[in-house]
């Protein structure tokens, strides 16, 4: 195996709805998309997340139009593979569609979207090994891998497989529950969480604990859940915000530790919550 030398920050600017959902949105304000970049950059977020299917494209064009006045050295590029196009060829026709989107010469993370059971899994690492032996890539990561298929990456990438991008919050236990979490750090990858605050209210039986704890460390309930979830050993967050406000609370939250006893109490509303991609974490 080879080291890549890459380490994937605690936290990320995700992208997901710039440009539109899953096709692109002609009244899309793309400078409002564009500042919301920027407002990242200039508040030390430098990890891009964006993917192929983001707007068929347009999401890639957006950041791409958001980074050219920065030195390269100025930011790093996340971006994932479309899960519908996971051959060989396409692997690597996508890496370079993508890098011509944002116009961009290499990508730092490069990421399986999720798995595909049309296709060789193993087509996509690959193809992954010749885009790093090509120097088109930096790392390589994974994205809704359950065990089986965190295995057939692990053997297959001769570059260590960095993180495992997965939806992880307080309405979501998955990971947990299929043995994703636990595969994961029996291989030392990092589990970056996806749409962590998106569906706090959906958890009613947190909701007591979450406003005690906030009222207590006088803090918003979402900071409350993002520091239960930072807890977890080897976690790091793809988050979108838009204002340096914002940012400061996500920072302070992530430097929050709440004591055991509080941690249990807020895990006993979350243990046994399926959420909405279960099946990949399956395959």
């Amino acid at each position: 195996m080879i080291a890549s030398g890459m380490k994937l920050p605690k936290i990320s600017l995700g992208t997901w709805l710039m440009g539109g959902t899953k096709e692109p949105d002609p009244l899309n304000n793309d400078q409002n998309d564009i500042s919301v970049i920027h407002t990242a950059i200039e508040n030390g977020i430098t990890t891009i997340d964006t993917a192929q299917n983001y707007a068929a494209g347009r999401c890639e064009e957006i950041v791409g139009e958001a980074i050219k006045n920065y030195p390269r050295t100025a930011y790093q590029i996340l971006t994932k593979q479309n899960r519908e196009y996971l051959s060989y060829d396409n692997v690597i026709e996508g890496c370079h569609e993508s890098m011509k989107r944002m116009g961009i010469d290499f990508i730092d993370y490069f990421v399986c979207h999720a798995p595909n059971p049309d296709f060789d899994t193993q087509d996509f690492f690959r193809a992954s090994n010749k885009l790093f032996d090509d120097g088109f890539i930096k790392s390589v990561g994974i994205s809704n891998f359950g065990p089986k298929n965190i295995e057939i990456a692990v053997k297959t990438s001769r570059l260590p497989i960095l993180f495992n991008q997965v939806h992880f919050s307080i309405d979501d236990d998955d990971i947990i529950t299929t043995g994703t979490y636990a595969s994961c750090v029996k291989h030392g990858i990092k589990i970056q969480a996806y749409r962590s605050l998106v569906s706090i209210d959906d958890n009613k039986n947190a909701q007591p604990i979450l406003k005690k704890l906030a009222s207590k460390y006088s803090i918003s309930k979402y900071q409350v859940v993002l520091a239960y979830l930072n807890s977890y050993k080897d976690i790091v967050f793809t988050i979108r915000s838009s204002s340096k406000k914002h940012w400061d609370e996500i920072k302070e939250a992530m430097r929050l530790e709440l004591e055991k006893k509080e941690l249990d109490e807020i895990k006993k509303t979350h243990t046994g919550k399926e959420g909405n991609f279960r099946q990949f974490l399956l395959m």
